[in-house]
């Protein structure tokens, strides 16, 4: 039961992880996107 308990908590730490990055990576695209464009 606790093994079960431990593969739920670490699913539901990677799928915060991943949401994470995704949306810091989906930021940083748009910032570096404003800048470049910002420049040119």
């Amino acid at each position: 039961m606790r093994r079960l308990w431990l593969g739920v908590a670490g699913a539901l730490l990677l799928g915060a992880l991943a949401l994470l990055a995704w949306w810091g990576w989906q930021r940083g695209g748009l910032a570096l996107l404003q800048l470049g464009l910002g420049t040119c």
